[in-house]
This record gives structure tokens, sequence and C-alpha cells, in this order.
């Protein structure tokens, strides 16, 4: 059985999840070249994990050896020069949502992947989810009927540390490209392109979004509430409501649910539990490996077009509520 050999650019939290979940695959799969920042996070990462071949030297990580994917998990200003460099080595890419903090640079990421005929991937894991699959299934069943609404936040009350990324615009800090862009993703799943979007947020003195509300309209006349927070805590489900019923995906929706509650009118409420080994990210990388295997380059069930769609959306919502990344955004936005 063929081992996949991965490369890791990011050694921090979300790869060390990553790396773990890997090892619930039922294929081999092996960690061969490490990139990172800081001398003794990346030491101790790669003795964690065996990993023979590490480096701090972004241009020279890859001499030794080239995986066959790699998966980037740093902080979201550095994935387009990051996932650029390994498709213009013909290495497949997964790289951790937002994939850009832009939708230049997520054309230019797209285009490389086509030229280069590399598979490029953003790691919206939660695509995969047996919580978001079953939600898909029960709404393409027709079991709530026309999608009417949907009520969505993701909120983190993040520790105030000053060096905390969170809170940083040179690191692309901020509540909605961290965890606004889940309640959108699912309302773009679920509705696709809204005909209009409307956001305010409270801005931080460094000017970033501390919090951030959103309105999308459609027009089918159906619509989306999002809110994401940095500020503050929430333990409401993700709520989407049809003409015939409602979903509701217990918190935390955008994890680990605890179940899925169906309430279709005149029928009464079922509760499906939730549960899986794990914390999910291996449900992503089984989709990337088998896109690997059919010689793919995009999932259709996360394609290009999806991540394209997603970042213009966020494009958007950054302008009105006037949150710019100057080392990262190269158009006014």
């Amino acid at each position: 059985m063929k081992t996949t050999r991965w490369g890791i650019i990011g050694p921090g939290s979300i790869a060390r999840t990553f790396v773990n979940d890997l090892s619930l695959l039922s294929t081999k799969q092996e960690i061969v070249a490490l990139l990172g920042r800081s001398e003794d996070s990346t030491t101790s990462f790669a003795k964690e994990f065996g990993i023979r071949h590490y480096s701090l030297d972004p241009a020279h990580w890859l001499d030794e050896v080239q995986p066959d994917v790699v998966y980037i998990a740093t902080p979201h200003p550095d994935h387009f020069e990051q996932a650029l460099d390994c498709l213009q080595r013909k290495i497949p890419v997964l790289c951790e949502k937002p994939m850009t903090v832009n939708a230049d640079q997520c054309r230019q990421l797209i285009e490389a992947s086509n030229t280069n005929q590399t598979f490029l991937m953003e790691g919206m894991w939660i695509r995969f989810l047996p919580s978001i699959q079953l939600t898909l299934e029960m709404i393409n069943k027709g079991m709530i009927g026309k999608i009417l609404s949907i009520k969505a936040a993701t909120t983190f009350k993040a520790p105030p540390d000053e060096n905390s990324r969170y809170f940083d615009p040179e690191k692309g800090g901020g509540s909605l490209l961290d965890l606004g862009i889940y309640p959108v993703y699912l309302s773009l799943l679920l509705l696709g392109r809204p005909r209009s979007v409307k956001a305010i947020a409270k801005l931080s003195d460094e000017h970033i979004d501390e919090a951030c509300s959103m309105m999308l309209q459609y027009r089918d006349g159906a619509y989306a509430m999002l809110e994401s927070s940095l500020i503050s805590n929430s333990d409401a489900p993700a709520e989407i409501i049809g003409e015939k019923g409602t979903i509701k995906i217990h918190h935390p929706w955008f994890e680990k649910a605890t179940g899925i509650e169906l309430n279709i009118e005149g029928e009464g409420k079922i509760i499906y539990p939730c549960s899986w080994e794990g914390h999910g990210m291996h449900y992503e990388t089984e989709e990337v490996l088998r896109c690997l295997e059919e010689n793919k380059l995009e999932s259709k069930d996360h394609s290009h077009t999806m991540s394209l769609d997603l970042i213009t959306l966020l494009d958007e919502i950054r302008r009105q509520i006037k949150v710019v990344y100057p080392q990262a955004d190269t158009v006014e936005l």
C-alpha cells in the first residue's frame, strides 16, 4: 500500500491537530518535511512526530525531499506565497482557510494550479464533517423544503494577549477571516452567492474587526443573519429555517457538533447525535487523497470557484467595515 508523504508548513496547534488526525486514516501517511519560523517550535514539532527533514529557510526546505502533498497552516497573509511556491514546484497543496486574504491572490493561485496542472484545495474542513454531510442530505431530500433563512454565528473570546495573532493586522487578525468565514461559508454552501451584503463591525484601535455582523440577501427572498466575534462567547446553534421545518446544528456547529435537530412542522422533533474519532480534519484529508488518486486539480465538493466566491464575499464585507491588511492587500477593497 502506497504511503502518502506530506510536507507541513507552520508547526503550530492546527498542524498538530491535523497530523494527529492523519493517524485515523486507513492508508499510511508520513510527514517527511517541515518548515517553521521559530527554531524551538520547529525542532520540538519535528521530534514529536519523527520528522527528519525540517528547516527555517523557505528557499531551501524542500532541497532534500519533495513531498507528495503539502499542508499549509500558517497565518492567513503567509498562505499566498507559500502555496504559490509549492504549486510552481508542482507539489499539490491543501491550504488552511482562508486560502488567501483577498480574491486577487486567490485568482493567482487558481491560475498557478491550472498552469502547473497541480492540485489545490482550501482547507474548508467543515464541508466534509459528518454533521454538515447529514445537514446537506436532509436539505437535498427536501425535508425542510425551500430554505427561507439562515442564522449562524461563530464566536470565541480570545485571550487579551497583545501578541495574539487574533488582534494583529500584520497577521490577518480580526474575527471575520478567522471565525466569520464559517457562517459566511455555510450560507454560500446552502444558498449560493447573495444578491446583496450589508455588514457592520466593532473595530479595535489597530483597526481590525473584534466583532462583525452581516446580512446576506438573496433574489428569491431568502436571507442569512451571520455574526463573528473575538470578544464574546455564544453557544447558539446554526439554524436553517425552511418552508416545512427547521434544522439546528447544535453548538459547536462549526466543529464537532453535539447533534443535528430536525423539526418538521406537524411531525415533531428528532435529534441525531453526532460523534466521530479525532477532531475531524481527516475527512478533508480523505478528499484530498481521493482527488490526488484521480489526478484532479480540484475537489468538486470544495472547488476553486467556491474558494473564489467565498473570498470575494469576504472582500466585500471587509470593504464595508473598512478593514485592510496593508502588507497583503494588493488592491483597494
